[in-house]
């Protein structure tokens, strides 16, 4: 990236001696990073763009969900089926590794099971296949029949079946973000935007908008926007996910899961106060708008008042409506390793709106990896693009 002359300024906040490790991004997936390198010993700063969640981290639906938003059974055709395990038993993990820094703590977090629902006959037969497959690979699953689904959604939306994630969570993204962030002791350094990294003879130095950082690796957490600061990273896309805010106006409406519809491209959770967040649509959005945008589209936004109405609850007010933009890779598995030939710079980015499930797991994987010569999550190597 260029930066101006006149956008350029002098800061006293940035490390005058080298570090062991720069961070960029202070989403969920940079401060994990950090944490994981202050638990090695190492020396960390972290260089966020803007502040700390305003990226997708702060603007997601705020799900802690095992796997993905697919099935099961779909997640094993596309990636294999040991693929498939392993990233629903990293999700489990990074659920795990959350509650052990406190952020169960945090207000908003609570366990409540998501379920995923067949509105037609081909998920109907995914969801009843994952739900076997799941049971032959030891995880928890239950599926529930079109009857068995709890109002409001059974008789609005009459799904065929439903298959239940048991132990799944959901949270305020930014209050866990506040709680990991106060388990860090090294600083994040904010606005700070990097122009670039080099690699220089005795490690690697960043150039910041407020001046220069050197360390002796770097490690990219900029999710969307990875290939800004790393070309080879450019198989990762932006896209922009919608979501709104609604408060019923005739009385709470319960809803005991976090759902999934239409394979993921909708969902449905209470939230705070009441109030209802219904996410997705993005198939009905223009996709000449779905890149490097952060305002809403007014088609989209009505796509998912009518799926309130669809689901939930006939009159309601849209209390927020907003979007975030995610990235998302060509086999919607996230990208973690080196960012080229040069060992010192490494990248994790590009979760295809997962980085609430699987994003401090594979952040912990990947900074130890890097830093220590731990074992690298080999699904997630960038290499697996190359050619």
């Amino acid at each position: 990236m260029s930066v101006s002359l006149w956008q350029r300024r002098s800061s006293g906040n940035l490390p005058t001696e080298p570090v062991d490790l720069i961070v960029v991004g202070g989403g969920i997936v940079g401060i994990a990073a950090a944490l994981e390198a202050e638990r090695l010993g190492k020396s960390v700063v972290v260089l966020e763009r803007h502040s700390v969640g305003s990226g997708a981290s702060g603007r997601n639906a705020g799900y802690l969900m095992r796997g993905m938003a697919d099935s099961y059974a779909v997640a094993a055709q596309h990636f294999g089926r040991e693929t498939a395990k392993a990233v629903w038993k990293l999700s489990e993990h990074n659920l795990a590794l959350l509650m052990q820094t406190r952020a169960d703590k945090a207000d908003g977090f609570a366990m409540r099971p998501s379920c995923l629902l067949a509105m037609n006959e081909r998920d109907e037969k995914d969801l009843r296949e994952s739900h076997t497959m799941l049971i032959e690979d030891g995880f928890a699953s239950e599926l529930l029949e079109a009857g068995d689904i709890p109002e409001p959604l059974r008789s609005r939306a009459k799904p065929r079946a439903g298959l239940v994630n048991p132990n799944d969570a959901v949270c305020d993204p930014m209050e866990v973000l506040s709680v990991l962030r106060g388990s860090l002791r090294s600083p994040i350094i904010e606005p700070c935007e990097v122009c670039e990294i080099e690699a220089v003879a005795n490690g690697v130095r960043v150039r910041t908008i407020m001046g220069e950082v050197r360390a002796g690796r770097v490690l990219v957490c900029t999710n969307a926007w990875a290939s800004e600061l790393l070309g080879n990273a450019g198989v990762i896309e932006p896209c922009r996910a919608q979501m709104l805010a609604a408060r019923p106006l005739g009385g709470a409406v319960e809803l005991g899961y976090s759902y999934y519809i239409n394979r993921g491209d909708e969902y449905l959770r209470s939230g705070p106060g009441g109030l209802l967040l219904m996410g997705g649509a993005r198939k009905h959005e223009p996709q000449s708008q779905q890149r490097e945008q952060s305002g809403t589209a007014p088609e989209v936004q009505a796509v998912l008042e009518q799926f309130v109405r669809m689901l939930a609850v006939d009159e309601f007010e849209v209390v927020a409506r907003w979007s975030g933009v995610m990235g998302v890779t060509p086999d919607d598995l996230p990208i973690a390793g080196p960012a080229g030939e040069d060992s010192r710079v490494w990248v994790c980015a590009g979760f295809s709106g997962h980085g609430m499930s699987l994003g401090f797991a594979t952040a912990q994987a990947t900074a130890k990896a890097m830093l220590d010569g731990g074992p690298a999550l080999a699904m997630f190597d960038p290499c697996r693009f190359d050619g």
